[in-house]
C-alpha cells in the first residue's frame, strides 16, 4: 500500500525530539540485538509519532532525517564542518551518543513503546552514564580543535590579504606619483 504524499518535510524541534526519543526507546527495547535498520522500524516509528501528535511524517521522511543526521555527524568527525549544521545544535549530543555507542535501530515489536505524549523536560532528567559523557566530551573536543584550526587558517588568510592590499596600495601610490611627475 502506497502512503499518500505529504505536503511538507520541514522538521520542527518537537518532531525531531519525538523521533529521537522513539529511536532511543527502540534501542532500549532491543538491547544488543539491534543489527540492522529496516523500513518496518521506520513505519512503526511513524505510527508512534502519529499517536503522539505528529501526523505529518512518513516512514521515508523519518528514515531520511535519521540517516541525514547520522551521516552529518560522521562527516563532521572526518573534518567536514559544513555538514554539522544539518543537525540542530539541541540534538547534536544525542546523535553523538548514538553514533559513538554504535547503536543501530532494527526490526522489533514496537508495540511495547509507550504511546503517551512527549515527556516534558522536568521528566527527562536522566543520569548520564560515563560512556555518554565521554562521547559528548569527544564531540565537544573535536569541535574545539576544528575551531582552533579554522581560526588559524582565518588569521593566515587575513594576513595574506593585508599584504596583498599593501602591495596594491604601493602600486597605486607609485602610479599617482608617476602621473604627477609627468
Amino acid at each position: 500500500m502506497k502512503s499518500e504524499k505529504l505536503k511538507r518535510n520541514f522538521w520542527t524541534s518537537a518532531e525531531i525530539e519525538c523521533m529521537l526519543n522513539l529511536i532511543k526507546e527502540v534501542n532500549n527495547c532491543q538491547g544488543a540485538l539491534s543489527t540492522s535498520t529496516t523500513q518496518y522500524t521506520f513505519i512503526q516509528i511513524a505510527n508512534q509519532m502519529k499517536k503522539r501528535g505528529f501526523p505529518n511524517k512518513s516512514p521515508t521522511q523519518i528514515r531520511r532525517k535519521w540517516f541525514q543526521m547520522k551521516s552529518a555527524y560522521l562527516c563532521y568527525k572526518k573534518g567536514n564542518l559544513d555538514r554539522l549544521f544539518l543537525i540542530p545544535e539541541k540534538f547534536r549530543n544525542v546523535i553523538a551518543q548514538f553514533v559513538e555507542s554504535g547503536e543501530k535501530i532494527g526490526r522489533s515489536n514496537l508495540s511495547t513503546i509507550s504511546t503517551g505524549p512527549i515527556h516534558n523536560n522536568h521528566h527527562r532528567q536522566e543520569v548520564i552514564s560515563e560512556e555518554e559523557t565521554s562521547a559528548m566530551d569527544k564531540f565537544l573536543n573535536q569541535i574545539k580543535r576544528n575551531n582552533k584550526l579554522m581560526n588559524a587558517e582565518f588569521l593566515k588568510f587575513e594576513e595574506s590579504l593585508l599584504q596583498y592590499e599593501h602591495k596594491c596600495q604601493f602600486i597605486r601610490d607609485k602610479n599617482i606619483i608617476n602621473l604627477i611627475n609627468n
